[in-house]
């Protein structure tokens, strides 16, 4: 039974960084539907001893070593010489597989040779034709455990592997996964950690969290038996209940996209004002196809001056400040007027380096959303460099919106009703 793969990625362009190793995060993506967790992934030079020895501490460690790249048609494609040595069998040119790349082969100088190289197949290896491209892949069993050879390329490797690798990994793996991906954008990294750590320091289910500026997802692993499936929904309930912010579960859509069709749907429009956002807000709903239909425009307010052109009062700007609870709440609620939306939306605050003052230091920002029903402000703290200020800063903006309006969070649910 195959549970655990460990990937090898072939080839100085990748070791010295030319290349990025896109095939490594497809086939863990790949294998984890097919039930195999991928334990360890690594990138070596086009040099049979480094191949080798990958082989050997990859069959140490998992089920299937996977190795991708090195059997094209040149002197530097080593792989096959490398994992032959290693396992001391025999390589022999396959006279099928021979046949078929010369049928679609061009005729070039030495294009016999390079034919035969793409041919030569490691004795008890079970062959892969190639769907979209000439070197098949090769699987290979050692000792209860396999080696499995693919091509380099992305669409070549791909092919293989929904053509022969997936109904092989039918009959050898433990089956599918369920994953459930929850996330909040209203809490930091280290404290989901510390609300999760009893979760976190287990493994069954298998649980980790995962962090970017103003988001951070959770993700829950079992196997798809009954058991599986009854431990994967304690623990996401477990989760939802345990944060002290709202958990969303997104499913196959995205906050924007669902804020942009709500709206629609309820006839309703939104506008912004941005001030430390600079149009990121109104740019993330934008980015929905669709959009028009709710979202009306906005208004990048950078200056105390054209804070007070646009709508809020100069004695606000003199006595809370541009950086405050009642700047945000009136530059939304100016969006509002000035283009005659349903919610307004504002940013503003001090995303860095310079400015801040001892009350709302640098990494302050406030929120607001306004709307005739009533209004929403938040002030967060985030001392990080600046972009990534501005980016949680988006989060929370839409955040304080979904509240106002008070959307559901756990849409997965809602798609699948």
């Amino acid at each position: 039974m195959i549970r655990t793969a460990h990937i090898i990625a072939v080839g100085d362009e990748l070791v010295w960084g030319e290349t990025v190793n896109s095939n490594g995060a497809w086939i863990a993506d790949f294998l984890r539907e097919s039930g195999v967790r991928t334990v360890y992934q690594c990138m070596v030079p086009d040099e049979d001893a480094a191949i080798g020895s990958s082989v050997a501490s990859a069959l140490a460690a998992a089920d299937v070593a996977i190795v991708m790249g090195g059997l094209g048609p040149t002197a530097d494609d080593r792989t096959v010489d490398a994992v032959s040595a290693y396992l001391g069998r025999n390589v022999h040119t396959d006279p099928d597989v021979q046949a078929r790349i010369s049928a679609h082969h061009g005729h070039a100088s030495g294009w016999e040779a390079s034919v035969r190289r793409q041919s030569r197949i490691i004795d008890g290896a079970l062959v892969w034709i190639n769907p979209r491209g000439q070197a098949p892949g090769q699987c290979l069993e050692v000792n209860g455990r396999y080696v499995v050879l693919l091509p380099g390329p992305p669409r070549e490797m791909q092919g293989i592997c929904e053509v022969w690798m997936r109904p092989w990994l039918h009959q050898h793996a433990q089956g599918g996964v369920r994953r459930d991906t929850l996330s909040v954008f209203d809490l930091g990294e280290s404290a989901v950690a510390a609300h999760l750590w009893p979760l976190l320091e287990g493994d069954h289910p298998h649980c980790g969290i995962y962090a970017q500026p103003g988001r951070v997802d959770i993700r829950i692993e079992t196997d798809a038996s009954p058991e599986g499936q009854i431990l994967a929904e304690r623990a996401r309930i477990w989760v939802i209940n345990h944060l002290p912010v709202p958990v969303f579960e997104l499913g196959q859509t995205s906050r924007e996209a669902f804020l942009v069709q709500w709206l629609t749907d309820q006839h309703m429009t939104l506008a912004a004002m941005e001030s430390l956002t600079g149009g990121m807000v109104l740019s993330a709903l934008i980015g929905v196809a669709g959009a028009s239909q709710a979202i009306l425009g906005g208004l990048i307010a950078y200056t105390d001056w054209e804070k007070i052109r646009f709508g809020v009062s100069e004695q606000t700007i003199a006595s809370a400040g541009a950086v405050s609870e009642a700047c945000a709440l009136e530059m939304a609620d100016a969006a509002r007027r000035q283009f005659g939306s349903t919610v307004g939306v504002a940013s503003t605050g001090f995303a860095g380096p310079g400015g801040g003052s001892a009350d709302n230091p640098v990494g302050t920002f406030y929120v607001a959303a306004v709307m005739p029903q009533g209004q929403l402000v938040r002030r967060r703290y985030a001392p990080l460099e600046r972009q990534a200020v501005r980016q949680i800063a988006t989060h929370t903006a839409l955040s304080v919106a979904w509240e106002l309006l008070k959307l559901p969070t756990l849409l997965k649910n809602i798609e699948s009703d």
